[in-house]
């Protein structure tokens, strides 16, 4: 049954129980705006389906989808299903109860947020020279700093690679394919721009000299016998040099 059509039953159908005019009239526009909302950001190709056993997850975090925005085509769209395929750097939506699942272009995806993270598409924002993918704001400040996540699968004959999932889930060891995680960073200053960075020495070159002394000297007190992870580190630094 078509938008239209059912728009159209639905509005009989009030009329039929006795529910006054103009009270049917309102319940119609609003389910006929949530029906063209709804046509609009659902009508995309539908996700790409992993036929195949694997150990690990696809998914940026997991494969629990969470409701979330998403700015789509220009328009922002609140209270959708939302999860992002790291493997392939696609941001899904289900529709109803996992009925569907559908792939948003990512050529018209200006940004996206859910479980209280933020996503960026940094090729929308600032074109095709920009590193592709969704990059999670972790830190954001007057500057910000993103990670994007990557999923690779890769052969697992002896289940080594489970730290390497990132995946808190079941393993299984008689499946020999595992989603490996891997991340990339980079640095967005206030003044504009994007600066790929890869390991510390890239974060402390991007601070003015006279504080880097006492930004090494904030982590070491950080740092109890356990170095911590790089995006920790960028977060940490960029919040003592901002607090200053």
């Amino acid at each position: 049954m078509t938008t239209r059509r059912l728009c159209g039953f639905m509005l009989a159908v009030l009329l039929l129980t006795g529910i006054p005019l103009a009270s049917a009239q309102d319940d119609y526009a609003l389910f006929s705006d949530r029906a063209e909302t709804a046509s609009l950001l659902y009508r995309g190709h539908k996700a790409y389906e992993y036929a195949l056993l694997y150990n690990g997850t696809y998914y940026w975090y997991g494969p629990e989808y969470q409701t979330g925005t998403v700015v789509y085509n220009g328009k922002s769209y609140r209270d959708v299903l939302l999860n992002i395929d790291a493997a392939r750097q696609d941001l899904i939506v289900r529709v109803g109860s996992g009925i569907s699942y559908k792939l948003l272009e990512r050529e018209y995806v200006r940004e996206c947020s859910f479980s209280g993270r933020q996503f960026l598409n940094l090729q929308y924002l600032y074109g095709e020279q920009a590193p592709s993918g969704y990059w999670e704001i972790i830190y954001a400040g007057r500057a910000r700093v993103l990670r994007r996540v990557t999923k690779l699968l890769e052969q697992d004959l002896d289940g080594r690679k489970r730290d390497e999932t990132r995946y808190d889930g079941p393993f299984r060891r008689d499946i020999y394919q595992a989603f490996v995680y891997s991340a990339d960073y980079c640095y967005l200053p206030e003044d504009g721009g994007i600066v790929p960075v890869k390991r510390r020495r890239d974060v402390y070159n991007l601070i003015d000299k006279s504080l880097r002394h006492d930004v090494r000297r904030h982590i070491r007190q950080q740092e109890t016998g356990t170095r911590m992870p790089f995006d920790r580190f960028c977060v940490e630094v960029f919040n003592y040099v901002e607090s200053r």
